[in-house]
């Protein structure tokens, strides 16, 4: 992967997205949240896809205009 200049090498990682318990499932964020529970793999996997996108909106909106 290619890194910035001073900037060290990281490794990222992937792990499964979903966690069940008890019959229902969850997903964790980067920031360390955990999120659910949700009945289906659907549910969960569409409000992942919201949460996704809310935190990456959140992150252009909060950067200063030019």
């Amino acid at each position: 992967m290619t890194v910035r200049q001073g900037e060290s090498e990281k490794n990222w990682f992937r792990s499964e997205r979903l966690s069940s318990v008890n019959g229902a499932l969850y997903f964790e964020t980067r920031e360390g949240s955990i999120e659910g529970p949700f009945e289906s793999e659907l549910e969960a996997f569409l409000e992942l896809q919201l949460y996704l996108r809310k935190t990456e909106y959140e992150s252009y909106s909060a950067r200063p205009e030019r």
